[in-house]
């Protein structure tokens, strides 16, 4: 049951949700190993187009080529007078090898130096920064010590299927990973100097089709919210993602039902490639529908991990600054718990920021933090930067012991009824429930930081005075919105969904509307953030005068699209009869 007493129709959503239903679906999927691109997953995808359809929702299904990554076999050996076995295994998109030997030199705090030639021993998760960062390097080979359970990942910084840009960033590393006991063990040795060892890898990694599937309820308008989660799998994966997979599922049979409420659309989208091709599914889909969201999607909402036994944050779900106060709104009415704002981590199928979709939720749900070297990786990855509550999703994650047994039928529950109630909202909501002023005023902050960090070496005024002006419009803006009905909220709705297209791709990519950044975290602005390293170069050197060119284009990029979206809600204001008291005189 809802904590905070709801709307009648809300109400009777939250309740229908059937605990029943959604740990039947979850143990449906989870029977199946889910390799991207294996028969398995394919037999999951069956699972889930039969379900969708059995609700009457449209279903379309790709077959896609990606570049997938399978891990095999590891070994790790230990030479010299008595030489022995540690059980490790290697990682998507590492570099398979038959034999290779070297010294072993513990990198404490990522610290590579005096491992060119040898074989780094690097606490944490494999990753692709870790990754990157040995091959620049020169090490031989990276051991990752995890905690009690070694984690599976994935190590190509490459978001989605390489192109002739990307490709050479492809890892050539070999990479394992070890638990916490063995790695102590290892680092004792290294510690004590001239340790040798021999690692074997087996790594399949080949184009093959992969799946895609969408399932829709149309709505009244052809505008539509995307609603998506991976199926793909590490291992059983009954949380990572089947859990998800049940959430998408039994909110898709609720809505369905209500189906002639629906202002807009509910498109399900369920992908592959996530685990093994660093979301090359999703990436496909904002490639090849870009047209189409752009005009057309009004939010992406985004599902994984949920239900986990334990999992009682909720506090530090993944929001944008515009989807905040509506999905902690959620939040509060389902779990009583207040959200926290905090930036996505770049991770979890977020594919569409240079398409300009506001983003609401990745992992909802998190253990209470415990404190370790992978948790504070993970919460980098998740987007708390290893500093909130939430300690990540739980000590099975990515692992065999990712099973049934670990799902709270009440967790589930409550997770999904946050997500019914998100979507439902969206779908009907007479005006969008998004807050741009929150957004003008997070890059206003942003920018003044980047001002105060680049000092007299570089102008960030006009920048400056453009966001200046649009925190006033978009509070006039939310002023008017709050009173807008009819023609005045169709009206309010364009404008809304324009400003995510302006504001997001700066707000939160490097490359733009059409490609796809590194999966290297993300930083606001990024494309301005070079800025800061001005201060600490030679005004005269080639490496200044080359940056500052850089940053002057990525000054245009930003004032342009902050004009854009001023000169939209001027529009758009003069449009509905509501004036703001002053503007700027340049526009």
């Amino acid at each position: 049951m809802s904590a905070t007493a709801l709307p009648a129709e809300e109400q009777g959503l939250v309740e229908a949700v059937s605990g029943d239903e959604m740990m039947g679906y979850t143990a449906a999927i989870a029977r199946w190993v889910r390799l991207s691109g294996s028969e398995d997953e394919a037999k999951a995808f069956d699972y889930i187009e039969q379900t969708c359809k059995g609700f009457g929702m449209a279903v379309e299904r790709y077959a896609i080529d990606s570049l997938v990554s399978w891990p095999g076999p590891a070994t790790l050996e230990i030479l010299g007078d008595t030489p022995r076995r540690i059980p490790c295994i290697t990682h998507s998109f590492a570099a398979a090898t038959d034999g290779l030997e070297g010294e072993v030199v513990y990198a404490p705090g990522a610290d590579l130096s005096g491992t060119r030639g040898k074989i780094a021993l690097c606490d944490g998760l494999a990753n692709p920064g870790k990754a990157v960062a040995a091959q620049e390097a020169g090490v031989l080979a990276q051991i990752n010590i995890c905690d009690r359970l070694v984690h599976e990942m994935i190590i190509t910084p490459i978001w989605g299927t390489p192109t002739t840009r990307t490709a050479p960033l492809i890892p050539q590393l070999v990479a394992v990973s070890v638990n916490e006991e063995d790695g102590a063990e290892v680092k004792r040795l290294a510690a004590a100097g001239g340790l040798r060892v021999r690692i074997t890898a087996e790594v399949d990694t080949r184009w093959r089709k992969i799946p895609t599937l969408t399932a829709e309820i149309e709505g009244q308008e052809d505008r539509f919210v995307l609603f998506s989660g991976h199926v793909d799998s590490w291992h059983y994966g009954a949380m990572d993602n089947g859990t998800a997979n049940a959430t998408m599922l039994e909110v898709g049979r609720l809505l369905s039902q209500r189906r002639g409420e629906l202002k807009r659309g509910l498109r399900l989208a369920f992908w592959s490639g996530h685990s093994h091709g660093r979301y090359s599914a999703s990436t496909w889909y904002a490639d090849h529908f870009w047209p189409e969201l752009h005009e057309r999607c009004v939010a992406h909402v985004n599902v994984d991990s949920t239900g986990g036994m334990g999992a009682e944050i909720l506090s530090e779900a993944n929001t944008m600054a515009e989807t905040t106060a509506f999905a902690g709104r959620g939040i509060r009415e389902v779990a009583d718990q207040d959200l926290v704002y905090k930036r996505f981590g770049r991770a979890g199928d977020q594919s569409f920021w240079g398409v300009g979709l506001p983003s609401i939720f990745m992992s909802l749900s998190g253990q209470p933090a415990q404190g370790g070297a992978v948790e504070e990786q993970m919460g980098r990855l998740l987007g708390t930067g290893g500093r909130g509550r939430s300690g990540g999703l739980g000590w099975w994650w990515h692992t065999t012991e990712d099973t049934i047994d670990k799902i709270d039928r009440d967790n589930l529950m409550r997770d999904a009824r946050v997500y019914v109630l998100t979507c439902w909202r969206l779908c009907t909501a007479s005006v969008l429930p998004l807050d741009y002023h929150a957004t003008a005023e997070e890059l206003l902050g942003a920018l003044r930081d980047l001002a105060s960090k680049a000092g007299d070496r570089f102008d960030l005024s006009p920048v400056i005075r453009e966001a200046e002006t649009l925190v006033e419009r978009t509070a006039a803006l939310n002023a008017a919105a709050g009173k807008a009905s009819g023609a005045a909220a169709a009206r309010v709705n364009d404008c809304l969904m324009a400003l995510g297209r302006w504001l997001t791709p700066v707000n939160y990519t490097l490359m733009g509307e059409f490609e796809h950044d590194l999966a290297l975290g993300a930083q606001p602005i990024p494309a301005l953030q070079p800025v800061a390293r001005l201060a600490g170069l030679d005004p005269e050197s080639d490496q200044a005068k080359f940056l500052a060119t850089e940053c002057v284009r990525a000054r245009n990029r930003v004032w342009h699209a902050l004009d854009g979206a001023n000169k939209e809600i001027a529009a758009t204001l003069a449009a509905i009869g509501s004036q703001p008291s002053a503007f700027s005189p340049q526009h």
